[in-house]
């Protein structure tokens, strides 16, 4: 089965590596600078690939009927994982963790908006070569990073 190409929205993969790389960043400095809970690395990818996986949803189903049934019950689920694996088992004030799960909200719309950066960036005529490029180099920036605070950890 294929999804309808009528419902395909207009976002592309570029637009979503883009964003992802530089939302990674951005969920990091969430937790750890923000809100000064650390999480795991691992649960830092977990967010970042629910929050990229909205992608499927914007690309494929955006002008599905059901699109706003789907997107909502999403917006839920990713809600719920940044719940449990965030904020759940943190002995912190409620006050605190209201602020989290907006947060939350405040990620998604980041994403978007560094997503959509990439399509600004590309209809006034930079090429699409040098937005992959600086999405690998992004990528290659957040592996030494994270590496580099691993070891100062360890």
């Amino acid at each position: 089965m294929h999804p309808d190409i009528t419902w395909q929205g207009r976002i592309a993969l570029h637009e979503l590596l883009f964003g992802t790389w530089i939302s990674y960043i951005f969920l990091t400095l969430i937790w750890e600078k923000a809100l000064r809970a650390p999480l795991e690395e691992w649960q830092y990818m977990m967010l970042t690939c629910m929050a990229a996986s909205f992608f499927v949803i914007n690309h494929f189903f955006f002008f599905a009927p059901f699109y706003y049934t789907m997107i909502n019950i999403y917006s839920l689920l990713f809600l719920f994982v940044w719940w449990h694996f965030g904020i759940r088992n943190i002995q912190k004030s409620t006050l605190w963790k209201l602020g989290a799960i907006l947060l939350a909200i405040v990620y998604s719309f980041m994403y978007v908006i560094f997503e959509l950066s990439a399509r600004n960036l590309i209809e006034a005529g930079l090429h699409e070569i040098w937005i992959t490029i600086i999405f690998m180099a992004g990528f290659a920036g957040i592996i030494q990073w994270r590496r580099k605070k691993q070891k100062i950890n360890s």
